[in-house]
């Protein structure tokens, strides 16, 4: 992959390097803990090939509409982008990424060499080294924004693998709320590798919440790594809604980095036929005193297959810790696999930590109450599912909600 004229000599360095990792690493194997249940040496990941590198984006201005501002990419090019023009004047910025690089080529810099020097496996050596598309946002210290920041990424491209980016970086005492949406292109044929990485960093006192959802097409492969680095007295809430892809690999990493730094990652996901998933949560505690909530809940139908891997991991100096970690799943047909692997690391014990995990079905009685109430069996099992899944759902604002709640009902029409 040749970096695009416009990057900066240390991103091209950067990608350089990055690729030598690449290079130098193999696939992940079942070998390894984490990819136990997720092996990816049916995939053919050696013949899917880099789309172009970022290139100068000109992208048409738009009134960000309902929210505080929107940018849309189409496959890998940014086409469409808006910022409310009071929060312009203020400082913010959301800009693609290949914009971002020489404005803020301090904090960006910084925030790729300590990824690329923590990368663990292949696909983020990968994601770095073919960088292709995506957007930051920065919020100056001291300013909250009301509204909603939307991030569209409508991807494309049969036998190709695309590696967007989002970077969030909140000032001290800022706060944001973002919206992401992984898409299929309308009429896309499917049959690409997505390769995302979200890095977030959030300085002391900052707030960021981060709605994700991921559709993509029947016939494509996604990867996911979210990096969230949490500061004194700091609160990300992020939440993870997964419908699409055949295959999806995920995973949030969160560090709580300060006393006071709390951390709410909760997510949702329903796995079809055919569909293998495999969400990972980790809730790093490195500082005394700070919180972290885990709450997934999934479903799965026949001859579908989840997996979740969700950790705290406690080191030794972070006395006070308050951490709790569940996963929920309901089992909706024949052949379906669902896999719950919750599990603690405590170096300290002055901590409360606790999990869980519940595998169940239907309740056959709620069933045959709605039943015998007039409804269909189908309308009865779509009722008890859309109201297993409408409380995680409910502090999403209403957009987010609404279109999980509708990707939702239409997996559950779809294999009626």
């Amino acid at each position: 992959m040749m970096p695009s004229a416009v990057e900066p000599p240390w991103m091209r360095n950067l990608r350089s390097r990055a690729r030598e990792r690449f290079e130098g690493m193999k696939w992940p194997t079942t070998s390894e803990e984490e990819w136990r249940r997720t092996d990816v040496s049916r995939l053919g990941l050696d013949s899917y090939a880099p789309v172009a590198a970022l290139t100068p984006a000109c992208p048409r201005e738009i009134d960000p509409g309902e929210g505080a501002g929107h940018i849309r990419f189409q496959a890998n090019k940014c086409i469409e982008a808006g910022l409310d023009a009071q929060l312009q004047e203020a400082g913010v910025r959301l800009l693609p990424l290949d914009n971002a690089l020489e404005e803020f080529e301090a904090p960006l810099h910084t925030l790729y060499e300590r990824a690329l020097e923590d990368a663990d496996n292949r696909f983020l050596a990968w994601h770095y080294a073919s960088l292709s598309h995506g957007a930051l946002l920065w919020v100056p210290p001291g300013l909250e924004i009301k509204e909603p920041i939307f991030i569209d990424f409508e991807e494309d491209g049969r036998g190709t693998m695309s590696a967007p980016h989002v970077a969030v970086l909140l000032g001290a005492g800022s706060r944001a709320s973002v919206i992401q949406r992984i898409t299929a292109r309308k009429g896309a044929p499917g049959g690409m590798l997505c390769n995302a990485v979200v890095d977030v960093r959030l300085a002391d006192a900052a707030g960021l919440q981060l709605w994700e959802q991921q559709e993509l097409a029947p016939a494509d492969l996604y990867v996911r790594h979210v990096r969230a680095e949490v500061g004194r007295d700091s609160s990300l809430r992020h939440f993870d809604a997964e419908f699409g892809a055949r295959w999806a690999k995920t995973r949030v990493d969160c560090f709580l980095d300060g006393p006071g730094a709390e951390a709410f990652l909760n997510g949702a996901y329903f796995c079809g036929a055919g569909q293998h998933m495999d969400l990972r949560t980790v809730q790093r505690h490195r500082s005394p005193k700070a919180t972290s909530r885990a709450v997934y809940k999934g479903a799965v139908a026949g001859g579908g297959r989840t997996i979740f891997q969700g950790l705290i991991d406690v080191a030794a100096g972070a006395s006070g810790t308050d951490a709790y970690l569940t996963n929920r799943n309901l089992i909706l047909g024949e052949g379906a696999r669902s896999d719950s692997i919750p599990t603690l690391i405590i170096g300290n014990n002055d901590v409360k930590c606790s999990h869980g995990s519940t595998t169940g079905r239907l309740n056959a009685e709620e069933l045959f109450y709605l039943e015998s109430r007039g409804l269909s069996e189908a309308d009865a099992r779509e009722m008890l599912i859309v109201g297993y899944f409408e409380d995680i759902l409910t502090p999403a604002p209403v957009m987010f909600k609404d279109g999980a709640l509708a990707a939702i009902k239409g997996r559950l029409r779809a294999a009626a």
